[in-house]
Order: C-alpha cells, then structure tokens, then sequence
C-alpha cells in the first residue's frame, strides 16, 4: 500500500494500532547515496567494524533516506498463521518553510542512476512524500519558537540611513500622524490606522499611499518599537493598527502564537511519529485530533473520551516492542537513527549500545541465512533467499486484502515490496532455523555453478545474482515463477481466520482489528511479543508452524547480530538478548 502526504493523516492512526499489537515489523529504505572509497586511495581489502560504521555515518549525515517501506506482521496462533500488511512511502525533504528552518540534502549521482533505473519516481518526493523532523530538528524548532515568544531584545534605532529620504519623509509623516493622535488624550480613540482611512481628514494625510508596502509597514512596525514603547502595532491586511500596550493582552497573544507554531513542529514530525512508535519513544504530544475522523463508535461522545482512548493507544504502543527486522539492517539502521533521531556518536560501541536502547530484538535476515557461512562470503540477495525458500508451505503467510499491490508485480528496490520480501524471508528462516542451526539458504548458492553476473553493490546490499537452476542441493525446491498471477494472488491474500478478534481500538474504527489478548499492563511495563505460551503453542513451533517463543536458543543465535561483510569482524552485535 503506498501512503502519501495526502492521506498520511488517515492512515497513521492505523499504523499505530497495528503497531500497538504487532509480533515484528520489517522494514527496507532506500537512500540518496552511499558511502563510497575515496578517489585516489588504495582501496583496504578489510576494513574495521569501526572503519565501516565511521564510513556509513557519514553518508548518513549527507544523504537522505528517500523512501522507507514498512511491513507489519501479526501472528494468530490458533490458526498459526502470519498476516503481513506492507506500506511504501516517500519521505518529503523539505521542511514547512514558516518554521523557519532550512534543511540541506544532497543526491549521488551513481545513486540517483540506479534508482531511476528501478523506475523510482524522484518528483514523487516532492509531491506525495510524508515530511518528517527528526528529535533534533524538532528541538531546533521548538527553541526557536521560544526565542521568538520570549525575545527580550528591543530594537534601539532605526535601519534608516540618511541618504534614504524617501523613507525617512515616509516617518516624518507617520510621527506626525501618531503625535497628533496622542495629543487628543481621553478624546482620541483606542486605535490609529496607517495609513488613515479617509484621506482628507487633516493636513498631510493626502500624502500617505492608499496601501503600504512590504518595506513601509516594516518602518512603522520599527518606528513604534523604537520610539513609542506604551504602543504596540498590529498587522492588518492593507494597513498597520497602532494600539496602547497591554502586557496581559501582549502575553496571550504571544503564547497563542507560541501554540500554533507548536502544533505546525508536531505536525511536521509526520513520518516520525511511526519511528517513536517502533522505538518505544514519545507519542504525548501526537494530536488527538489525527484519531478524529476514524471515529465509527457512540462509545466515544466527547473530547475527553477521545483523548481517554488514544492515550490508552500510546500506552500499548510504547509498551509493546515489537522485534524490528531488515536485511543488511547495518546499513539501514544508521541511516534510520540518524534521519529520525539525530546526530550518530562517533564511536561503533556506542552506537551499538544506543541502538539496543532503541530496538531491544534487532533481526538480520542477512545475517540469519548466512550464518557460520565460512571465510568465503555467500552472495545473499534478499530475491536469492527468497527463491531458495520459496516452496516452503510452513509457515502459513498472507497478505492482508487490503495490501495486495505486490500480488501480481514485483518492483524491485521499491522499499515497500523489499520490506515485505524482507518479512517473508525472516518467518521461513526463523521456521528453518528455529532450533540454532545454519540455513541452507547459502549453501544452495554456493553450491550452484551456475554463472554468475556481477553488478557491484548497491545501497550496501550485494547485487550480484545467481541463476539457481535446480533445487536438490538444498532439499529446498525453487519457487514456480511460471505461475498466472491469478493464482499468486489468490494465495497471497486469502484472509487468515480469526484475525479480527474484537478489542478496545473498536472505538477508533480501525478495520480488522488485531487480537490484543493479555495486553492490560502498567504503564511502566514493556511488553515484548512472541512470549512463551500454551503447551499446543509450542507443538506448533516445533513443528515449525509458529516463530520460536522468546528463550529459545533460537534468538540467542541470531537475535541482535547485524551482518557487516567486507570488516574483520564480520559482524556487529548490538546488544546481549535477554527479552524478559
């Protein structure tokens, strides 16, 4: 499902509660450029992990992610079987220019090539991308904002020079004006117009223009700043309003602007509002107002009903850590911190620990298939574990009815469809794996002699592709692409049963709700998915049916080790696995 700006409002409020109940959520970016060798230096046959990391950090710091793709997948285990709703989005760059901020990005040319040769649509970004203000940005913002509100500096002259007569006429004029106003005392009224709106009422007034310009309101606005401090001016839309000063009535008016400038930063954090949620972050100052038009329920009759409601939404979706997912998840979640969250550290280990403190169950399915692959590294495409993986009828997986773009066609780096292959392969893997073994997924390519076609790397992931022709290396058997796409279509979105179980977000009129058992919780509480269960929960997972539960040696195989091929250690751990 592709999500614009247009409809972002309508769909975040879904997201989130889908996020609310999730197992895992996958997730692919595509980027405006990577990190490349320098020209003109001998190119190290192993780097660092800390080399590699200083590396991708800064690209992430001069590109852009430009497009992220999100699957979102719920378990049922009374069926055992998974549902996966994929969302594929572009990420606007620009920021709203009335917050006044600018924010620089750059495009690589060998980048920009390449997704324009997967049909990314570059206007895209700029007519349908979601906007988005990382923490620091937001920061940024919000102290400009108070700078602006709480401003104690006061203007003490002019900007006039003497050669300017024309403007300094232009004063001469308005002090008269304003002079002859203050002398009336009591007579005079509350406010004076500039310029007035008769003409002919008293001498010199037939000199002022009908309608001030940009540069003649702002001489007046300074003129009062400067020499008339018991007045203050208001804009109007053809003149300037002069008015007693009200310190009580100059306060409101500078907190009312104060709060419209806070919901235009809350508003333009957009897409971020998804990264805190899958980050466990802060939701409390998402507008309620978002959840306002997904009301179908006579539960909710008020606005303290509404915000009761989406304030037990945050909760569960802070409580609840789904595990975040992604192949070459290296890569991606630097660039995901940084675009999101702000400035990376320099160190590796402390990047590896703020991570963990982020996503506590990182997956890697780079990592999971070629896992004590040996000195020579496997090609491991995310299409190649996909192929090898194909005809595997365990775990039953579908794609939600309201999801089925991918159905019938495969768009290839587009983030969505990537994540939603990323998805796939991750519950067949896990199913393969779930006892702490080696996948057989790389032993399938590496055992073909099929040739091979080399395309250098792209976006950090190995482009170099294998012909698998025939499947009895592996045991695994290939997946038929010679079937109709009605038929992969009829498969792919058969609608699981008893997925829809009623429960408290009914209110907030999301369709399909998902099953929310056992979720009442403290508010301190974190909640992770994928707990240990009943005993025929666990006949399921032995048969492969059902991702392992938390505690099997499964996760402390895989979980939280993020494949980096190219470096001498192979690997970055983010963290020791220990989900209570």
């Amino acid at each position: 499902m592709d999500i614009t700006s247009q409809a972002f409002a309508f769909h975040l409020p879904r997201i989130l509660a889908e996020l609310a109940t999730c197992c895992f959520v996958s997730i692919d970016l595509e980027f405006s450029g990577i990190a490349s060798k320098a020209q003109g230096k001998p190119v190290k046959s192993l780097r660092t992990l800390q080399e590699r990391y200083a590396e991708t950090k800064n690209a992430a710091e001069k590109y852009q992610v430009l497009q992220i793709g999100l699957t979102i997948c719920h378990e049922d285990t009374e069926t055992a079987s998974y549902t996966l709703k994929p969302y594929n989005i572009y990420l606007n760059p620009i920021i709203d220019r009335k917050l006044d901020m600018e924010r620089d990005f750059s495009f690589q040319g060998s980048a920009v090539e390449f997704l324009l040769g997967a049909k990314f649509r570059m206007d895209s970004l700029f007519t349908d991308g979601v906007c988005y203000l990382s923490r620091e940005e937001e920061d940024i913002a919000m102290s400009m904002a108070l700078e602006r509100r709480d401003g104690s500096t006061v203007r003490d002259a002019l900007n006039v020079k003497e050669t300017e007569h024309e403007s300094l006429s232009f004063l001469t004029k308005v002090r008269r004006l304003i002079d002859d106003w203050l002398a009336l005392g009591n007579n005079r009224e509350d406010f004076l117009n500039v310029p007035p709106p008769t003409r002919s009422d008293s001498p010199g007034t037939q000199l002022f223009p009908s309608v001030l310009n940009r540069f003649q309101r702002r001489l007046v606005h300074q003129l009062i700043e400067v020499e008339y401090p018991s007045l203050v001016t208001v804009s109007k839309q053809t003149f300037i309003q002069i008015i007693a000063y009200d310190e009580d009535r100059e306060k409101a008016v500078r907190d009312q602007k104060h709060r419209r400038t806070q919901e235009r930063i809350w508003g333009q954090v957009g897409f971020r509002w998804v990264a805190e949620a899958l980050a466990g972050g802060d939701l409390s100052n998402l507008d309620p107002g978002y959840f306002r038009a997904t009301l179908n329920s006579p539960a909710i009759k008020s606005k303290d009903d509404l915000e009761a409601s989406v304030g037990q939404l945050k909760q569960q979706v802070r409580s609840n850590r789904p595990v975040l997912v992604g192949h070459n998840l290296f890569t991606d979640v630097i660039y995901f911190c940084r675009c999101f969250f702000g400035p990376l550290p320099d160190k590796v280990e402390d990047f590896q620990a703020m991570v963990h403190g982020l996503f506590p169950v990182l997956m890697d399915t780079k990592y999971m298939a070629t896992h004590d692959c040996g000195s020579i590294n496997p090609t491991s495409s995310l299409t190649e574990i996909n192929d090898s993986l194909a005809q595997m009828t365990l775990p039953s997986i579908t794609v939600h009815h309201q999801h089925t773009k991918y159905n019938t066609q495969q768009v290839v780096h587009e983030a969505g469809y990537d994540s939603l292959l990323t998805a796939r392969a991750f519950i067949k893997l896990s199913s393969q794996l779930r006892e702490g073994g080696t996948s057989k997924c790389h032993n399938a390519v590496h055992d073909q002699t099929a040739q091979r076609i080399p395309h250098g790397i792209v976006h950090g992931r190995p482009s170099e592709l294998t012909r698998i022709e025939s499947s009895e290396a592996t045991g695994l058997p290939i997946e038929n692409t010679n079937r109709h796409p009605d038929q992969t279509a009829t498969e792919s979105h058969k609608p699981a049963a008893n997925v829809g179980h009623r429960t408290k977000y009914d209110a907030l009129g999301f369709e399909d709700p998902v099953d929310t058992r056992d979720t009442t919780m403290h508010p301190e509480e974190s909640k992770m998915p994928l707990q240990a269960a009943s005993k025929e929960v666990m006949r399921m997972v032995d048969r492969g049916e059902l991702i392992p539960r938390f505690g099997a040696e499964f996760w402390k195989v895989y979980g939280n080790k993020l494949r980096v091929f190219g470096t001498e250690e192979r690997v970055c751990s983010v963290g020791n696995f220990a989900p209570e």
